[in-house]
């Protein structure tokens, strides 16, 4: 039987069940209580994705990388469930706040502390319960567009297919049961642990302006800088507990130091306006100033936490997106060529034009015969970097390679590389070689050990013959691409001296590449695997196609690496919405509490032009600084990022990805602002009525 109130039973008043003091509660305060239950849905929402796509056997049974996938999966879960958790138990304390006049009028009615109680976990729980069904519902309509999403930046071609999954489902409801159970609970202590005047006086109370100090200003810019300096000192070719400990250091220093800041500085901004009065003594400014002093001490954690969340959204959106195109452009890192093959027979070679033709799926617009003359180079000032870490032995001799001019820019022409230095994709070769002159091409990822070589002589052998060549250019370019090239220089020689040493070398120090370019790679994947199919495979790993291929590294690449860019990006926004969200609801529920104040100000003469002004200067102090802060957090993210990228970071313009990433960010945030600043309004400028 439903539990029941008898309110004044001297005076024939009727019983009032839970169940009426409920649905009355939520007839009151509607906003209140959809805002809490669509905040929490969405927690339910996302997570219910997570689980939906991991236990999708399509994924799990996914031929690149499962396992890999499968701990991503489980750790992006864990985050989510982590950020829901503290997301929930926020939106709900600021919920239970405003309600805290109304558990206190239940006491007076004589409603047992124990029947508040009881009311307030049920009312809790029961909300929460909804949110987990409703989002359970909207996840499970939404998870066959982001599952389809995943598999489309997973590998190109690829499709998934949806199913029901009772486990995801099963999942979330546990998860969340258990989280709204401690949400609950903490509604449950409520009514015992505050005296009955500070519930009666809640939503009058001010949260006092915090004391600020200097020297916790001074802390906080030490602690933040300490906390860049670490990143930009992290090692990042570490792994394990060597590289995680600097990174939590690095993050308990700059969210200790966004703590101190909002702390104390805005304090200390806020002291110092009111000091200049032509400023301060404008209606909306002294106003604006006012409420945000008197918000100070509950807004400087909301602050922290969403200046940490701008930094982290906007970083993982960014560096999402780069390594995407990253993901792109690596393709033309590993295979320049169409399709490539080595030290094939006149027949194999025969055989590989007519499949082509035959399949018809793609046409042959360019084919390069590629014979190159294996060589020795030696350098006093070079060498041949043998991993991220070690140093090279300098003067020591390195197995190379010699091609002609004409050769090399054929090369260049068919495989169309851009013009330019200080890249693996680029040459500014231009010819004219002297029969006593080389252009280099370095096998090192970076030209650390080949800048000084212009002008110097280079020393090479081929079989039993030496010679001397006068270096007129260098490149990192990898004309084959990176698999047959890395660690493995040649050098550019006249027709002349290639001929000479040709002849010299003999077949047994002679690799011949076969070059050919498709009008279409993209559309290549059944040509290529025809291919594969009697061209000897020259990779055994199951991360690599058989042969070099546009196409099947492409697909490779994003197989393995599309799930991190497509829950980076999930994540990101996630957390750039989130970000708006907390803001918003904390704003709307403090428009509530506020709304006496403005009418206190509305009787007094003012009006409606100057309370909106007053609300868009405090709404935007409240949404702008953590933007600033986080902004800045987001610069040192990206630099220590690109670090960690290596080559592909210095390849990739991750901060002009930023920039723009950064524009939609603030655009999405501003939207966020602009509507809280219309819901404020509308709240108070109603509630003075």
């Amino acid at each position: 039987m439903m539990p029941s109130l008898q309110l004044f039973p001297s005076l024939g008043v009727t019983t009032v069940s839970f169940a009426e003091i409920a649905v009355k509660n939520v007839q009151k305060r509607l906003g209140s209580y959809l805002a809490y239950f669509l905040s929490t849905a969405f927690s339910v929402v996302v997570f219910h994705l997570f689980c939906t796509m991991y236990y999708n056997p399509a994924f799990a049974v996914y031929r690149f990388g499962s396992g890999k996938m499968n701990t991503l999966f489980q750790g992006a879960a864990v985050a989510v469930l982590l950020f829901a958790t503290i997301f929930v138990l926020y939106s709900g304390s600021f919920f239970l706040r405003g309600r805290k006049k109304e558990i206190a009028i239940y006491s007076l009615l004589g409603m047992a502390k124990r029947a508040i109680a009881l009311l307030l976990f049920c009312e809790t729980f029961v909300i929460g319960m909804a949110a987990v069904v409703f989002g359970i519902a909207i996840g499970s309509i939404t998870a066959q567009y982001f599952s389809s999403g995943l598999m489309r930046v997973m590998a190109v071609g690829t499709s998934v297919t949806y199913t029901v999954s009772p486990m995801a489902a099963v999942v979330t409801t546990a998860a969340f049961a258990v989280l709204f159970i401690i949400s609950g609970i903490r509604a449950y202590q409520v009514i015992y642990r505050y005296r009955l005047i500070d519930l009666l006086s809640a939503t009058h109370q001010s949260e006092g302006i915090p004391k600020y100090s200097v020297v916790g200003a001074a802390a906080a810019i030490v602690f933040v800088a300490a906390g860049y300096l670490a990143a930009c000192a992290m090692n990042l070719n570490q792994a394990g507990m060597k590289l995680l400990l600097p990174a939590f250091l690095v993050v308990v220093l700059v969210s200790l130091g966004t703590y101190l800041l909002f702390r104390n500085a805005v304090p200390m901004a806020t002291a110092r306006l009111k000091r200049k009065t032509s400023f301060y003594y404008q209606t909306s400014t002294f106003i604006s100033t006012s409420q945000i002093a008197f918000r100070l001490k509950a807004n400087a954690k909301m602050l922290t936490l969403s200046a940490l969340l701008c930094a982290l959204s906007i970083t993982m959106v960014s560096a999402s997106y780069s390594l995407y195109r990253g993901l792109e452009q690596s393709a033309d890192f590993y295979a320049p060529f169409s399709y490539l093959v080595k030290n094939i027979s006149e027949e194999q070679h025969t055989r590989i034009s007519q499949t082509v033709s035959d399949i018809g799926e793609v046409r042959i617009t360019a084919e390069d015969t590629i014979p190159l003359i294996h060589t020795q180079l030696q350098n006093d000032t070079y060498g041949v970097q043998n991993g991220v870490e070690e140093d090279a032995t300098l003067g020591a001799p390195v197995d190379g390679y010699i091609l002609s001019d004409s050769i090399y820019q054929k090369i260049i022409a068919d495989t169309q590389a851009a013009y330019g230095k200080g890249s693996s994709l680029r040459t500014d070769y231009s010819g004219k070689l002297a029969d006593q002159e080389c252009y280099f091409l370095d096998g090192n990822m970076t030209n650390r050990y080949s800048a000084g070589l212009i002008g110097q002589e280079l020393t090479f052998r081929v079989g039993n013959s030496t010679g001397t060549l006068q270096v007129s250019g260098i490149s990192l370019h990898k004309y084959l691409g990176l698999l047959d090239l890395y660690q493995c220089p040649s050098i550019v020689v006249s027709d002349t001296v290639y001929q000479q040493y040709m002849l010299a070398a003999g077949s047994e120090n002679i690799d011949t590449f076969y070059g050919f370019m498709f009008d279409d790679e993209m559309a290549s994947a059944h040509t290529t695997a025809a291919l594969d199919g009697f061209i000897p495979a020259r990779f055994s790993d199951s991360t690599l196609p058989s042969n070099l291929s546009y196409i099947g590294m492409y697909q490779a690449n994003f197989a393995l690496y599309g799930s991190y860019v497509f829950i980076g990006l999930f994540l990101g926004i996630l957390f750039l919405l989130s970000m708006g969200s907390v803001i918003y609801y904390k704003m709307i529920m403090e428009a509530q509490e506020e709304s006496l104040r403005y009418a206190i100000l509305r009787k007094v003469g003012m009006k409606k032009q100057e309370m909106h002004a007053c609300v868009a200067k405090q709404l935007g102090v409240v949404f702008g600084t953590p933007l600033a802060v986080g902004l800045l957090h987001t610069i040192f993210a990206l630099a220590t990022y690109n670090r960690m990228m290596e080559l592909m970071g210095q390849e990739m313009p991750t901060f002009a990805n930023a920039l723009m990433v950064a524009g939609l960010s603030v655009l999405i945030y501003g939207v966020f602002y602009l509507i809280s600043v219309k819901k404020y309004c509308a709240i108070v400028w109603k509630k003075t009525k």
